[in-house]
């Protein structure tokens, strides 16, 4: 019995003519050769992971932000004892807004790298996670978020495509 050969569509070029093979690469990742993908794309698709990292980081600090605020109000307001001063739970809640705040230009950066526009805000975002392996313990799980960013960030290709002007299609 002869082996089965895989037969062109009519129309298409007589090479696409082969033997299935065992462990033939054109089988498995045929979907990711011979596409042409433009830079735009290309440097997109490299930014996707950082920039829905840092979605996810912004998200997670600004709830941990305002737990933080409603923690401090809480334990002002059940304190018995030796209430401490309203200046300093004021300081602290002040405080943890702001950080919600430097949160909120997480998100806005990790939005831009998703659309490749404003550069500036992506990089601000990016030394903004990448910081935060200074602020505590849990802060270096997001450390390498930011350096990939960085990275990203600086080289020629990605940022030639943050200068030229978005197609109408974005």
């Amino acid at each position: 019995m002869p082996e089965p050969v895989e037969r062109a569509p009519s129309g298409q070029a007589a090479d696409l003519d082969r033997r299935p093979a065992y462990n033939d690469l054109r089988d498995d990742y045929d979907d990711e050769f011979g596409i042409a993908r433009s830079p735009r794309e290309v440097a997109r698709r490299r930014l996707m992971v950082p920039a829905v990292a840092f979605l996810v980081i912004g998200v997670l600090c600004i709830l941990g932000a305002f737990a933080g605020a409603v923690a401090v109000v809480v334990e002002y307001a059940t304190s018995k004892g030796r209430r401490p001063e309203l200046e300093l739970v004021a300081f602290f809640v002040w405080l943890l807004l702001v950080a919600a705040c430097v949160f909120v230009l997480v998100i806005a950066g990790g939005v831009s790298m998703m659309r490749l526009r404003r550069r500036g805000l992506a990089l601000t975002a990016a030394y903004i996670v990448t910081g935060l392996s200074l602020a505590g313990p849990y802060g270096i799980l997001f450390y390498p978020f930011g350096i990939w960013a960085l990275i990203l960030l600086y080289r020629p290709d990605v940022r030639e495509e943050f200068g030229r002007p978005t197609p109408m299609d974005d």
